[in-house]
Parts: structure tokens; sequence; C-alpha cells
């Protein structure tokens, strides 16, 4: 396949290029990503502002790797409608995120955003996090992934799935588990900052509160040490509301 791999991290992250050296075994590898950590940016598009892009040379092999000057999804699309136009992208993957992104941080996610521009483009798209305290590390959830595409493409011709790895595995068993969307609430501690001018900032320092999620739920199922795998769309229409205002 020829994959594209973006991140919100930062082109030298080590998690987009430990994944991109496990996946160059056996496919057409591409990297565009921001020049530096863009996270928290969802699927934000920098309109009407021009985008430095830089080619990489990095110490793997792909076949191009590009930095941009922009935000994770303006990556995905500016490389799938102008860098790599003619690369017929089979797929594209962002993360290895280091820090999980589960359930309404797929919100503010950078990384799902970027998955998910990839998904607006009807590209196959997965985003890939782990907690930062996990025991699990890039080289074997790499592996992990790259093992697992071929059955990631026999469900779907098309999909976004949001794949969370747990602190550790459950008995050391890799399992992936289908999904649904987990409630998340974060109870956001403003810090006050004083700048160099004397003036007065707010830092954002949100501590994440989950609340009600069933065993169904990806946030349930990291915590008993299964990978989560799940299927997002772009739709965000209350249909329950709406049949209601209809009826």
């Amino acid at each position: 396949m020829r994959i594209l791999l973006v991140n919100d991290d930062g082109i030298f992250a080590e998690g987009i290029n430990i994944l991109a050296k496990e996946l160059t075994k056996n496919h057409e590898v591409y990297i565009c990503a921001p020049k530096g950590e863009q996270s928290g940016m969802s699927q934000a598009l920098s309109v009407g502002i021009p985008l430095r892009v830089k080619v990489e040379n990095l110490p793997i092999s792909v076949k191009k790797a590009f930095s941009i000057d922009g935000r994770p999804a303006d990556c995905t699309k500016l490389a799938l409608e102008v860098l790599l136009k003619d690369e017929q992208i089979d797929m594209v993957i962002s993360g290895i995120n280091k820090g999980a992104n589960l359930g309404t941080d797929v919100l503010y996610s950078g990384t799902v955003g970027a998955a998910l521009e990839g998904y607006n483009h009807k590209v196959r798209s997965l985003a890939v996090s782990v907690s930062s305290k996990s025991e699990i590390s890039f080289e074997q959830i790499a592996k992990i992934v790259a093992s697992k595409l071929d059955d990631f493409c026999k469900t779907d011709n098309l999909f976004m799935y949001n794949i969370n790895f747990p602190i550790e595995l459950n008995s050391g068993k890799i399992e992936f588990v289908f999904t649904k969307q987990g409630f998340r609430r974060y109870e956001n501690e403003f810090d006050t900052v004083v700048l160099d001018d004397g003036s007065i900032a707010y830092k954002m320092q949100g501590r994440a509160k989950d609340i009600g999620n069933d065993e169904f739920t990806d946030i349930a199922t990291v915590n008993r040490g299964c990978i989560s795998v799940t299927p997002l769309t772009l739709e965000r229409t209350d249909f329950i509301k709406l049949n209601k205002l209809n009826s």
C-alpha cells in the first residue's frame, strides 16, 4: 500500500518515525507532518495563510517527507490535494500519538483531526494513540498496527478508525475491540500566568474525568487492557432531535 503518515506532534516526533520505520518494510510510506507540535488543533485549517513546505531528509527509507508550517489537517489536505496528488494514497495513518484520544477527546485532537481529513478525502484512515503513561513501547505499537492493516482493510472500502492502546495489555494479550465513543469531561483549571510585560494571562491545565462509560465504550475497553477501535464519521446531525422536531 501507499501510506501517508501524519501527526500533530511534529515531523521529528518519535511516534511517527518509529511507525514509518516499521511500515517501510512492506509499504511505500510518505510523511507530511507539522514542523512543530500542533496538539489540540482538531481539524482546523490555515485558511488564507501561506503554508511553507520543506523537504526533509529523515534517517528512514520513506519515499518522501515534508514538514509543513501549518496544522495537522493542513498536512493531510495539502499532501492529498497537491504534494502527493499523483501517488494514489491508499491509507492515511495519524500518529503514533503520545497521549490517549478517548471519548470526547476526538473533538479537540489534532491526531484525530488529521485522520478525519483523510477520511473526508475518501481515503481509509486511522488515528493511533497511546496513553503517555503506557508500558507499551512505540516499537510494539508500530508492529501491532502494521500487522493489523490487512484486517482493517477487509472491514470496508472506506473507514475512519480511532485506535487507542491501553497502559498495559491485559495478560500481555493483543486484543482489538470495536467500540463506541465514550464520555470524557475535563475539569479545566486555569492557572494565572504573569507575562514579561506584567499583564495577566491564563493557562489551561485540564484534568480528565470519565463519567458513565459502559463496557462498550473506548474508555472502558482500554481500562481493561484491550486496544480500542472506534469507527468515526463526519456526520454531526442529532437525528433523534431532528426526528422529534419534524414529527
